[in-house]
């Protein structure tokens, strides 16, 4: 079973209608007639806009960094998270709106997978890993990217911060280049290995989210329309 549309089918529309934005519009909708009436049907200058349009920005960034914070409590506290727990985090990113559908219809179109379950923490997986390592230089990038994967997991209460999602991203691709190598895993490696490019493919995904410019071209669309 694909599990990004099984979770698709689980949310119900309210929840949809919320996590897209279509409550959040119609409310500005609303707003904007309100806005017409009031002013004596008055056109809204640039700097009102502007202004207007700042104060939902700050207001929806706010509330989106306090629903990530949430999550990384819930999920990353004590640093015992696994990969048995990534279709519960994949609904929890969808449900709170932190992860769109489209975001999550481009990961599925990029080949995401979710490893088998695995009950031993992706942390302890690392340190596991990272104490084998010999001096190597191949060991020496691969300690690196160990090192880069677990300070992401660390900081997942700011996984909406540019540099988290870039540090995120790059791991991903390392873990990619990792398992198509001749590099000799075990079937739990491997497994592992996945579960942990699929977390920093979330982080990745998260923190690329635009909110400020859907925002603005929802603003200004309504606004012409008055």
């Amino acid at each position: 079973m694909n599990l990004l549309s099984s979770i698709n089918n689980a949310v119900n529309s309210n929840t949809l209608s919320d996590a897209y934005g279509v409550n959040r519009e119609q409310s500005n909708v609303a707003n904007a007639e309100n806005i017409t009436a009031n002013s004596g049907k008055q056109t809204l200058t640039a700097t009102e806009l502007t202004k207007n349009d700042n104060t939902l920005v700050l207001s929806g960034r706010a509330e989106r960094a306090q629903k990530i914070e949430a999550m990384a409590d819930d999920f990353f506290k004590g640093g015992q998270f696994t990969s048995a727990k990534l279709p519960s985090l994949i609904q929890r990113l969808y449900q709170d709106g932190i992860l769109s559908e489209g975001q999550l219809n481009r990961l599925s179109n990029s080949g995401f997978e979710l490893p088998p379950a695995d009950e031993q923490s992706l942390s302890d997986f690392i340190d596991q890993q990272a104490s084998a390592l010999s001096d190597s230089e191949g060991d020496k990038k691969l300690a690196q990217m160990l090192d880069d994967a677990k300070w992401v997991m660390g900081a997942m209460d700011f996984s909406q911060s540019p540099l988290v999602a870039q540090k995120a991203n790059r791991v991903s691709s390392q873990i990619t280049e990792l398992l198509n190598s001749e590099k000799s895993l075990s079937e739990t490696q491997v497994d592992q290995y996945k579960g942990l490019k699929a977390l920093m493919q979330l982080t990745s995904m998260t923190g690329e989210h635009q909110q400020e410019n859907g925002q603005l071209n929802s603003y200004l669309a309504l606004a012409n329309k008055h």
